[in-house]
């Protein structure tokens, strides 16, 4: 039985080690459970949203971010124990579809202890998992076209859940709450606000609420199980706390929708030589063969949806993989569609050919927010 002493002892250690240095939400998130694990409390996902997060049960219940964050820790806790805690006698882990963590003491037969003597052999143990990893290489399956250059260019990859800003202060009710104000989508807005409007400075502030759609959920289920498949994963972060420093450096995945998300726009009217979003539409020009057009994607109708995905070159030789839709089935829809095998075989023979890029807009029709058919509309391919 591990003393409480011991249990933060280990936890401070963790909290400290490189695999954590650039994650103070799991750093924080991690402390929080390591104390309920010594006040022997049972968690469940709305008592940690509300005491962690400062979620509100009613407004809050549909929001991804308990579950996101929980599963942006445990592959931390992954990662810091096939490196730098490798040898730790103890180890914390939080099971899959689990809150709570736990102290899991590791047998010897379980650990992976290095003797000196063995140093001399090191050398030739790499080269025989080298050789091994090259054969096993060539002969398992490839990944698709449309995802390899996501697993092979040595750039970890970010999905960018696209949540929708707010501040707090008192509401229409009088009461003190979280405010969304679409005019208001990103810190630099909110302090715009402010300096035009003083008043507000006493009676409103920023918060760290998140809200995102249930697409995002939805999406990160079919992203986390695809890329499992092939070994790999990915971090989880919200698009509004999100900033060009973040996204030049690694490969993004970005689902959410098209309006008020100026970066993620920015990067797809950047990214491709044909296509421009510019308000609640789409612009499509300068193609050689194709007729210019355009297409008004926003709508508030919520049985039916414009998609808009996008497969473009990052800066600094990432990649980026772009989801938009005004609801849940268009996004919904098109990452189930870029995640099925079948599908993506189909798509890349009938529309890729040679091409490495493309921008796809399709029209979802659902029911209760859930795709039940979705049709081409324009698909162009670019180098």
């Amino acid at each position: 039985m591990l003393s409480k002493e011991k249990k933060l002892e280990l936890a401070k250690k963790i909290t400290q080690s490189n695999t954590f240095k650039n994650a103070p939400t799991s750093i924080a998130l991690l402390k929080y459970l390591v104390q309920t694990n010594i006040d022997e409390r049972e968690l469940k996902e709305g008592i940690i949203d509300i005491e962690f997060f400062g979620g509100q049960s009613d407004k809050d219940k549909n929001n991804p971010r308990v579950r996101v964050n929980i599963f942006n820790l445990r592959n931390k806790l992954h990662k810091y124990y096939l490196s730098e805690g490798i040898n730790d006698l103890w180890q914390l882990k939080i099971d899959k579809g689990q809150y709570r963590l736990r102290f899991e003491k590791q047998g010897l037969q379980q650990r992976h202890i290095i003797n000196k003597k063995y140093v001399q052999a090191v050398p030739y143990l790499l080269l025989s998992i080298l050789i091994t990893v090259l054969i096993f290489h060539n002969l398992a399956d490839s990944p698709p076209q449309i995802w390899k250059a996501f697993f092979n260019n040595n750039h970890t990859t970010n999905l960018f859940i696209g949540d929708a800003f707010g501040y707090g202060g008192k509401t229409i009710s009088g009461l003190h709450g979280w405010t969304r104000d679409f005019s208001v989508n990103s810190l630099d807005d909110y302090y715009e606000m402010v300096e035009q409007q003083p008043q507000l400075i006493s009676t409103t502030s920023p918060t760290d609420y998140f809200y995102s759609k249930r697409m995002a959920e939805n999406a990160t289920h079919d992203l986390s199980r695809y890329f499992t498949k092939w070994g790999r994963d990915f971090e989880i972060k919200y698009a509004t706390r999100t900033s060009f420093s973040d996204i030049k450096k690694d490969n993004t995945i970005y689902v959410g929708r098209l309006k008020y998300q100026k970066n993620f726009t920015y990067l797809f009217n950047e990214g491709n030589p044909y296509f421009k979003v510019k308000d609640r539409s789409i612009e499509f020009s300068g193609h050689p063969i194709l007729k210019d057009t355009s297409f008004v994607v926003s709508t508030n109708e919520t049985d039916q949806d414009y998609a808009i995905v996008a497969r473009i070159p990052g800066p600094h030789h990432t990649e980026q993989f772009l989801f938009f839709s005004d609801h849940d089935i268009g996004v919904m829809g098109t990452v189930e569609l870029f995640t099925n095998e079948d599908a993506i075989k189909s798509f890349a023979t009938k529309h890729l050919k040679d091409k490495s890029y493309f921008v796809a807009i399709y029209k979802a029709k659902g029911k209760e927010r859930i795709n039940l058919d979705m049709k081409e509309v324009l698909i162009v391919p670019f180098e």
